[in-house]
């Protein structure tokens, strides 16, 4: 119990990125306890046992999270309880001998989003979901890190801060840009505002203008969801957007937005109505022009906040492409100018109706008169 806590702990989380990087926990294959750390062992003896895992999984669920915070089992107990009732083994190296996207086609990659509550559900949900599918002992399960992360802990730890920067060389900073136009890569989603997008937290009011380039979109395009997430600095400090799209029977609709600053952490909603809050079907991008998207937090209890996006277009699901679909906006179908038309045809219609049928309501007479007929005479005596 103690190991399991323990090796939790030490494995770091990843973001989005192609390529998965160590320490490794992997569970739920009855050949997973035969992994374990090997030294000083030729590399095609590393190999097999894995390539035989990747192969023998009828399907493998890699989870990766968009923090680098160690995991705790008391903050992760459903994890912690799954783990603790399958086949399990943790690997420390960096790398793994073989990658599991070569020896197996039902792979799936799941960026969790840091919240503890939300990433030990999203474990639990989509390992089970995989089971139900596959079958118990079927599915494979990878907890991974970020490379770029790893790498870059590596590093620290084995030089001091003041070996990696040399004598009168400058910090190297993440690379912003002052535009408001935010592509995933890829081009898998899109949003673009005419201003900067505006955070409000309680009496502060911050400008997001220069945004990194890390701009992702987790496609979860079978569970029903997108993740449009955007790296901001303010002030030296990272500001973290993850807008979360749902869709629904060939539509998507953008309900809420992740804010992540400093320590603050909360879901925003959008406010409006049917027609006002983003929605088209599949391939169609939104704008409704000239008015805003405002992001509240539901609790009126708690200091007001806000995210305020000004004249703005989204698409997601963009799918590789290098400009917006065809525009769905916010104008209804019923509106009043429509309404009044409407009204105008119908009485038009009524009245023609009137008079088709007044017209066919006449009938000529069957009678006439001829001089055969006799006359009637009356004679008026004084």
């Amino acid at each position: 119990m103690h190991l399991i806590a323990l090796t939790i702990c030490l494995s770091l989380v990843l973001s989005c990125t192609a390529t998965i990087s160590g320490p490794y926990l992997l569970w739920g294959h009855e050949k997973v306890n035969k992994l374990q750390p090997e030294a000083l062992v030729e590399a095609s003896t590393k190999e097999l046992p894995l390539m035989q895992l990747f192969k023998d999984a009828k399907a493998i669920v890699i989870f990766v999270r968009n923090s680098t915070n160690r995991l705790e089992g008391t903050k992760y107990p459903r994890f912690q309880n799954l783990v603790k009732t399958n086949a399990w083994s943790y690997l420390p190296q960096r790398n793994l001998a073989a990658e599991p996207f070569n020896y197996n086609a039902n792979i799936e990659v799941i960026n969790l989003s840091g919240h503890n509550e939300e990433d030990d559900a999203e474990l639990l949900t989509s390992y089970n979901d995989a089971l139900s599918i596959y079958g118990n002992g079927e599915v494979l399960g990878i907890l991974a890190s970020r490379e770029e992360d790893a790498h870059y802990l590596a590093k620290r730890d084995a030089k001091g801060e003041e070996e990696l920067k040399p004598t009168g060389a400058t910090t190297e900073t993440e690379e912003t840009e002052a535009s408001f136009i935010y592509v995933a890569e890829g081009n898998k989603a899109v949003l673009h505002v005419t201003g900067p997008p505006e955070l409000r937290l309680g009496n502060e009011v911050i400008l997001l203008e220069e945004h990194t380039k890390q701009t992702t979109f987790d496609d979860q395009h079978a569970k029903g969801y997108g993740r449009l997430s955007i790296s901001f600095r303010y002030n030296g400090d990272k500001c973290m957007l993850r807008f979360k799209f749902s869709l629904s029977r060939g539509t998507w609709h953008l309900r809420n937005v992740e804010v992540e600053y400093k320590e603050y952490k909360d879901v925003l909603v959008a406010r409006g109505d049917e027609y006002t809050l983003p929605s088209a079907p599949l391939g169609f991008s939104y704008r409704c022009s000239a008015n805003n998207l405002t992001f509240i937090n539901p609790n009126k209890n708690e200091t007001l906040r806000s995210l305020h996006l000004v004249d703005y277009q989204v698409q997601p699901w963009l799918n590789g492409g290098k400009q917006f679909g065809d525009v769905y906006d916010c104008v209804g179908f019923v509106t009043a100018p429509i309404l009044a038309g409407l009204f105008v045809v119908t009485l038009l219609i009524g009245i023609l109706g009137l008079g088709i049928t007044a017209m066919l309501s006449m009938h000529t007479p069957n009678r006439f008169e001829s001089s055969r007929n006799k006359q009637l005479t009356f004679t008026v005596q004084e």
